[in-house]
């Protein structure tokens, strides 16, 4: 499903009209005074899908930079890098060295879930693996990791849908 003025896209878990604004420059925005969620995109039609694709990356960043420090300071660990992707396969991972990276398509799930992704990348700063001590560790930071885990399981293949021009993510039809 594209990202483009006229499509509705999922964005923190609420669908959201994408309006183009032609008047404003270059600029995304969520319109708060809009009757229907809504987001607006300001330039020109051609270069919207671009700019929403990175705004929603840069949204996404945000949102896992500040998650990822609140349960960082939870557990007195320190990641060493934060990356935001578009992984295939995977929603987030903890590397050796401590890099945390992240799907950006987890901006359109509902925000507990990109809270239970952030959290179980985090508690793999202390447990690098899936032990009974690491889900311990998951449950201090959400309380419900199940819930979060489910609706992945549920509506997980629908975030990949989205993305540039009118055949989805890599231009193949979903």
């Amino acid at each position: 499903m594209p990202i483009e003025p006229g499509a509705t896209v999922p964005f923190r878990g609420r669908d959201h009209q994408i309006r183009h604004a032609p008047g404003a420059r270059g600029v995304v925005w969520v319109d708060a005074e809009a009757q229907r969620s809504t987001i607006r995109v300001a330039g020109k039609l051609e270069h919207a899908p671009r700019r929403l694709e990175e705004w929603l990356k840069k949204m996404a960043r945000r949102e896992f930079v500040q998650r990822t420090d609140v349960f960082a300071t939870a557990l007195a660990v320190k990641p060493k890098r934060i990356h935001v992707r578009d992984s295939s396969s995977r929603w987030g991972s903890c590397s050796s060295t401590g890099t945390l990276s992240f799907s950006w398509r987890l901006i359109l799930a509902p925000p507990f879930v990109l809270d239970y992704v952030a959290a179980h990348e985090v508690a793999h700063l202390k447990e690098m693996n899936h032990s009974s001590r690491f889900w311990r560790l998951v449950k201090l930071l959400v309380s419900d990791p199940n819930r979060a885990q489910d609706w992945l399981r549920e509506n997980g293949s629908i975030l990949h849908r989205y993305g540039p021009g009118p055949e989805g993510r890599n231009g193949a039809a979903s």
